[in-house]
């Protein structure tokens, strides 16, 4: 028997401050400088880490999530079972609920469902549709005050381009995006993984 030394994820998930409805997400690299296809909403991590702890790091790739939050990425082969984290540059670092079993296609799909990520770390944009949680500008894996310090400098600058605080990815750093961090910041929304 031949063992695949590849395997392709077919991903699906969205981001909070990115979603704009029916399963959209704004045209992010787009309104933010970036040259990508017109139907490109962001680059994303995605990592495959060890199924028992410590979670060792068994591979990550850098790939361009769609506006549809749909990604397709290659990867190693690996026999067994792993957990599946999506790591953005301004969300809560997200794991999948539980490991999973690595074949020739891989699918997960984070939307539709809270459990599909690890302690339900997720928020409903609209019936049946969930997203990450937005606003972890520093990446630290939580929400907080040091974020909003990073969102206020640039708010105050009146940034625009490709900037982690510009949350809901218009390409302008202002109040928009405050909103979202707030709403997570008051809620104490940070990272659950394994």
């Amino acid at each position: 028997m031949m063992v695949p030394c590849q395997s392709t994820l077919n991903l699906t998930c969205f981001v909070q401050a990115y979603y704009i409805g029916a399963n959209t997400m704004q045209t992010v690299l787009l309104n933010q400088g970036e040259p990508f296809s017109p139907n490109a909403c962001d680059t994303i991590d995605v990592k495959w880490h060890q199924a028992i702890w410590p979670h060792e790091l068994f591979y990550a790739k850098r790939a361009v999530l769609n506006q549809d939050g749909t990604l397709t990425c290659d990867f190693p082969f690996a026999n067994g079972a792993y957990y599946l984290a999506v790591k953005h540059r301004n969300s809560i670092e997200t794991w999948s609920a539980n490991p999973i079993s690595i074949s020739s296609i891989t699918t997960y799909n984070f939307s539709t469902a809270a459990t599909q990520a690890f302690g339900s770390n997720q928020l409903e944009m609209e019936p049946g549709v969930f997203a990450f949680f937005s606003g972890d500008i520093n990446q630290d894996g939580v929400i907080d005050g040091l974020d909003y310090n990073d969102w206020e400098n640039d708010s105050n600058n009146f940034a625009g381009g490709y900037f982690s605080t510009d949350l809901n990815g218009d390409g302008i750093v202002d109040g928009l995006d405050f909103i979202y961090w707030e709403q997570n910041s008051n809620n104490f929304v940070g990272a659950v993984v394994p």
